[in-house]
């Protein structure tokens, strides 16, 4: 028979999803709003986007501070330094196949690299990674990993990971409605990616300075400001994704199946 505290804490991580997606969804609302009435977004829309980055985090300590955990969820943060550098570069390397390959098959990218150059761009490579990662990876995924293993319960992750991007993926200049294609690819994109820093996050001791610097790297490079034109080249970033993931899912299982000890 499950005690009930046990049963409680199994109920968390679903409890955290509905936080972290509604806190985040009630501040991007001004700006949905404004997308699906066709008209200017008020002029605080954009910064209750950016607080929306948020959810995830404000949602963990809520929880976390509840049941005394604080300290397991944003206290992680020893891991060797080279997990850290690997983590900044991981999505700089994972894309920069897709697009050697494009240049080979006789295309040409608009761009190489998509660093960050706006005011907006930087504050989203600081605001999203902290306002996101104690929730996902410090909260959710050991949760997660614990009930259903690293493979699934980053894949379950990752699935919530898109459903809670879904609010901003409106366009406010000039707004327009994205392709049912484009949010499908991105939440396709995302599930795969949760795979990834399973990965980096175990191997790196479930620091979660691992897990902040692959996000960070995500807005050092974010191809999400790729032309949506380049059709063969998102096919092929998604192929390389998928082949990266997979090898991370195959070194997870072994690793559970093995007896390997992920971290605790």
């Amino acid at each position: 028979m499950i005690d009930d505290g046990v049963r409680a804490r199994r109920n968390d991580v679903y409890i955290f999803f509905g936080l972290a997606c509604g806190i985040t969804w009630a501040l991007d609302l001004p700006l949905a709003l404004a997308w699906a009435t066709n008209t200017t977004p008020p002029s605080y829309a954009m910064p209750m986007v950016g607080l929306g980055a948020l959810g995830p985090s404000l949602g963990a300590f809520i929880l976390a501070a509840r049941r005394g955990e604080l300290r397991d969820v944003f206290g992680r943060w020893r891991t060797p330094p080279i997990w850290i550098v690997l983590g900044l570069m991981l999505p700089m390397l994972v894309q920069l196949p897709a697009t050697v390959i494009e240049v080979a098959l006789g295309g040409h990218p608009a761009h190489w690299l998509y660093p960050p150059v706006r005011p907006e761009h930087f504050a989203a490579l600081v605001m999203f990674p902290l306002g996101e990662e104690f929730g996902w990876r410090g909260f959710a995924y050991p949760r997660l990993a614990q009930r259903h293993g690293p493979v699934v319960g980053s894949l379950i992750l990752g699935a919530v990971w898109g459903l809670w991007h879904l609010g901003m993926l409106f366009a406010p200049d000039p707004l327009r409605a994205l392709p049912a294609t484009t949010i499908l690819v991105y939440m396709l994109d995302l599930a795969l990616w949760s795979v990834v820093v399973a990965w980096m996050f175990e191997r790196g001791s479930r620091s979660i300075a691992v897990a902040i610097a692959i996000h960070a790297g995500g807005h050092l490079d974010n191809i999400s400001r790729a032309p949506e034109t380049e059709v063969r080249l998102r096919i092929l970033r998604i192929l390389v994704l998928a082949v990266v993931a997979g090898f991370a899912a195959h070194s997870l299982t072994r690793a559970k199946d093995g007896g390997e000890a992920l971290a605790s």
